[in-house]
């Protein structure tokens, strides 16, 4: 009965991680879990928020300076009589700056979509991560399960042989140490298992309880993978390439500053009391003194270079861990075709002739217990295995952008 609960329940709880009241809750696939993301996690709310912010300050590229309003009242034409100035002047940059500050901000509001979908990548990353994590704990829960039932069988022959006399007390306690040891690693498990599902609720930020399903291969597809191995598309990349730009488009808002300033003006008078003198003027504000604004240019154009250092700096990061990446994932897929071709027939293999000749009396304990050993290896390496691979394949589709 204990067997049983140890190798069905145990799966049926990583299935089906968490149940409320004993009534199951919602099961996400894969890509559920990464829509709902894109709707609740806080990060890209945030980061959406910032690309609406970035929107609403195109409004403000064109922005005029305030009207002046000048009103003068007293002895302004002759000493004798009072007569009044008012006077409106407005003043504006040159059509180009504003032309220059709304592409400058237009640029903005593409480089924050483009950090958004950086964002939204990373969180589609971290969630792969944990949901393949918590898939090895699947296989490695019933891999400890499966031994635990061989064991608990070993224990109970071992027993029955020790009170016959056909062995001596220390095979009977090896039995029960080894039992032992299975039984804290499927606690340890399960305590591993509660920890990432609560990373994976938290990427969410899903307050309800939900269970998730593992119908899927055990290795993820390569397909996607294989074929496209270029950087183009990595949205950190992209992130980069746009600062660049907008160091460009401020440098040339600074440049456009060098250019004058218009101004317009309407002037209503009296003149010994005649009202209604109406006098219109204009004028041209010239950028003699250049100094500061041409030093502003120099800062900008140094800023474009170091938007560029840092692109290039990026590029090469990223092509040297992709490099790195491909690298590991031809050592994994390597390490699977062994296991898969060779090495987990084997250790079937193994398990299946131990344990009849346990029963039968051919081999002690110590035997079983060495042969079994590394056919469970074998296959706790092999998950091991394939949970590199998974994710070693996740971080390549982070790399070039793919969901």
């Amino acid at each position: 009965m204990k067997t049983y609960i140890l190798k069905y329940l145990h799966e049926t709880l990583l299935i089906f991680i968490f149940v409320s009241n004993g009534v199951f809750a919602q099961t996400l696939t894969l890509k559920q879990s990464i829509e709902i993301a894109y709707k609740n996690n806080y990060l890209l709310k945030v980061s959406n928020l910032e690309t609406q912010g970035q929107e609403l300050l195109i409004k403000t590229t064109r922005e005029l300076a305030k009207t002046n309003l000048d009103v003068q009242l007293g002895r302004t034409q002759t000493y004798y009589t009072n007569d009044y100035t008012l006077g409106l002047v407005q003043q504006f940059s040159h059509p180009k700056l504003y032309q220059a500050q709304a592409d400058l901000q237009k640029s903005r509001v593409v480089a924050s979509q483009k950090n958004e979908a950086f964002q939204k990548n990373e969180v589609v990353n971290n969630l792969k991560q944990v949901y393949y994590q918590l898939f090895y704990y699947l296989q490695l829960h019933r891999l400890l399960a499966e031994q635990d039932s061989i064991y608990r069988n070993t224990m109970q022959i071992a027993q029955a042989r020790y009170k016959t006399g056909d062995i001596n007390s220390l095979e009977r306690i090896s039995a029960e140490v080894r039992l032992q040891e299975i039984t804290n690693r499927l606690r340890a498990l399960e305590k591993d298992e509660e920890a990432a599902y609560q990373h994976f609720r938290l990427l969410l930020n899903n307050q309800q309880k939900f269970d998730l399903d593992f119908n899927l291969p055990i290795k993820r597809d390569t397909s996607v993978v294989a074929n496209a191995l270029l950087l183009a598309n990595n949205p950190l990349l992209s992130v980069y390439e746009q600062q660049a730009v907008v160091s460009q488009l401020a440098t040339n808002v600074e440049k456009q500053k060098l250019k004058p300033d218009f101004r317009v003006g309407i002037i209503n008078q009296s003149i010994e009391h005649k009202l209604n003198q109406m006098i219109f003027s204009a004028g041209v504000g010239l950028p003699i003194f250049t100094k500061a604004q041409k030093a502003r240019i120099d800062v900008a154009k140094v800023n474009e270079k170091i938007a560029d250092s840092n692109l290039k700096h990026i590029e090469f990061q990223l092509n040297g861990q992709l490099n790195i990446l491909k690298m590991n994932y031809q050592k994994y897929q390597s390490s699977l075709n062994y296991y898969e071709s060779y090495a987990l027939p084997q250790a079937e293999l193994i398990l299946k002739n131990a344990m009849k000749s346990y029963q039968s009396g051919e081999i002690d304990y110590v035997e079983l217990v060495q042969g079994n050993q590394q056919a469970w290896q074998i296959k706790d390496n092999y998950l091991s295995t394939v949970l590199n691979f998974n994710q070693t394949i996740i971080q390549i589709e982070t790399l070039l952008g793919i969901e």
